[in-house]
Formats: structure tokens, C-alpha cells, sequence
């Protein structure tokens, strides 16, 4: 069984995970997606256009560490995404998480290229009902680092993708049963550059203006050096 430490506030609980999904193609605007469809053709990877996308997730593969093991000369990338995860269904937590994922894979099998590496979220988390009324205004951002320098990679508010309460609607469509236990990744923007950067470098930021607080994460990518290829 599955169990992440969180933190709520001052208090610290253990989360057990049941199920996990990832959203993708969650924009509002159709122009958006298509934008992020195209960035990925770029890289040879031939979306569907199904939207929202459907790709479940071993429930295991899920870390709140700072790093993260790739195989050696793999292309993957991340991107943030907010993040459900649900207590019960009356008691939703929310942070900010990245769907790390391997780019090559991806243009045979995309269920497989989500599931090779971990989701990873931030352990630090906020009650979803103390932000839900100003959801809307919430800032997700991600940065990478190209030629060793810091740029900003992913700039965007809540505004622009489905609600909340659609977005439920659709995770219960692909879960069986209730979503207690259940960890629901929820789409990203297009990058500000309009192409994938496969930086080792990760960092993804939830903003929250109207209370004046953020969840922050960064983790690193490292290559297993062990094995002589």
C-alpha cells in the first residue's frame, strides 16, 4: 500500500493512495491545447486530440522527493500541474505536481510513457475548500534551466483551464467506485517558448495572490550512473 507524508497547514498527516490519473488537454480555450499538441508533434509525438485525455497511473509511482532517476540518454521532460487528492470526497487537498514523462516512449505507447517515471508532487498541501472561491485567480508557474541558467518555462492562471467541478465530473468517469484515495494530476500549459526543454532542472510554483502564500517544489533529474552501456 501506498502512503505519502503531507503537510496541512501546521499539521502533518499520511495520505494513502488508492488510484491516481492523469488529466491532460484540460484548457478551455481549444486554441491553447492545440498549442500544446503542437509541441509535442514537434518531437515526433502524435497526440490524440481526445479532451480531455484519460492516462491512468500505478498508484505507487508517486514521490514527494527532490529527485528523481531517469535511464540514461532518455528524453523526458516534466510540467506542472495542479493536483487533487482526495481524503474522501468531501475533504480535497490541492498542490503542485509535475507528470514527468518520457518523450520517447510517448510516440508509440503514451500510457506507458506516463507510467516509466513517478508523478511528483510537492508535500506540502492546502485545503481545497480555502481556495475554491477564488480558484479561478490562482497562478501555476514552472521554470528549467537552459545553458545553466534559470528561465521561466510555464506561466499561467487557473482561469484558463476546466473548473474544478468539471473536472471531477470527468475523473469519475474513468474511476471505478469512489475517489477516496484517489490522486488526480490535472493538465498543464503550453510552454512559453512553444517547444519541450529536457532540462535536469524542475521547479513549479502554486500561487495563491489573494492570501499571499505559494506551495514551491524543484527536483532534479539524474541519469543511473551504475550501468555500462
Amino acid at each position: 500500500m501506498r502512503k505519502i507524508d503531507l503537510t496541512v497547514g501546521n499539521r502533518k498527516i499520511v495520505f494513502t493512495v488508492q488510484k491516481m490519473l492523469n488529466l491532460g488537454r484540460t484548457g478551455k480555450d481549444p486554441i491553447e491545447v492545440r498549442k500544446h499538441l503542437e509541441e509535442l508533434k514537434k518531437d515526433g509525438i502524435e497526440a490524440s486530440i481526445e479532451m480531455p485525455s484519460y492516462n491512468p497511473k500505478i498508484k505507487d509511482k508517486i514521490t514527494t522527493n527532490g529527485e528523481i532517476e531517469v535511464l540514461p540518454n532518455s528524453k523526458s521532460s516534466g510540467e506542472v500541474e495542479f493536483v487533487f487528492l482526495f481524503n474522501d470526497e468531501s475533504d480535497i487537498f490541492v498542490t503542485v505536481g509535475s507528470d514527468h514523462t518520457d518523450r520517447e516512449l510517448a510516440k508509440t505507447n503514451m500510457i506507458f510513457a506516463k507510467n516509466i517515471y513517478p508523478n511528483i508532487i510537492s508535500s506540502e498541501v492546502w485545503r481545497y475548500e480555502e481556495v475554491k472561491d477564488h480558484w479561478d485567480d490562482l497562478i501555476m508557474r514552472s521554470w528549467i534551466k537552459k545553458y545553466g541558467k534559470r528561465q521561466l518555462y510555464q506561466e499561467g492562471n487557473l482561469a484558463k483551464l476546466l473548473s474544478p467541478k468539471e473536472l471531477f465530473k470527468n475523473a469519475k468517469l474513468k474511476i471505478h467506485g469512489d475517489l477516496k484515495g484517489a490522486i488526480v494530476f490535472c493538465g498543464t500549459f503550453p510552454t512559453l517558448g512553444g517547444e519541450l526543454c529536457y532540462s535536469s532542472y524542475f521547479e513549479m510554483e502554486l500561487l495563491d495572490e489573494q492570501r499571499k502564500r505559494s506551495i514551491k517544489h524543484i527536483y532534479n533529474v539524474k541519469p543511473i550512473e551504475w550501468f555500462v552501456i
